[in-house]
């Protein structure tokens, strides 16, 4: 019942940062329109009775009861939200949904329009 910052009413897209004790297992209701992903980024787990070892992708596309059970020690992050459905087109570092609109960021990105208000610079 925790509300983020991301709040998308487009995609309601959820995302989570778990950290589970060896033998606990976490559970999440996922709705039937959400696609998800599950990736292990320290230790090991099982997904649906499949290895979900250090740095694996799990992709879910069909909703439903979601249990990961910890191995030993496990670090991972669930994010699932409502899949757009949009045409996709990348090239280089843009991903937009039309050739023209990627030749578009290019042109911004080449006459300084891209970022017009740069972070401010922090050291200690």
């Amino acid at each position: 019942d925790h509300k983020g910052p991301i709040d998308d009413p487009h995609t309601d897209v959820t995302y989570f940062d778990v950290a589970l004790e060896p033998g606990a297992v976490f559970t999440h209701e996922l709705r039937d329109d959400m696609a998800a992903f599950v990736y292990a980024y320290e230790g090991n787990g099982t997904l649906a009775d499949k290895e979900l070892p250090t740095h694996a992708l799990a992709t879910l596309s069909d909703g439903g009861a979601l249990a990961v059970h910890a191995t030993d020690a496990l670090r991972f992050i669930l994010v699932a939200g409502r899949p757009l459905r949009e045409p996709v087109v990348q090239y280089g570092p843009f991903v937009m949904n039309s050739r023209a609109e990627i030749e578009q960021a290019f042109a911004d990105y080449r006459d300084g329009k891209l970022v017009l208000k740069r972070a401010a610079w922090v050291s200690d």
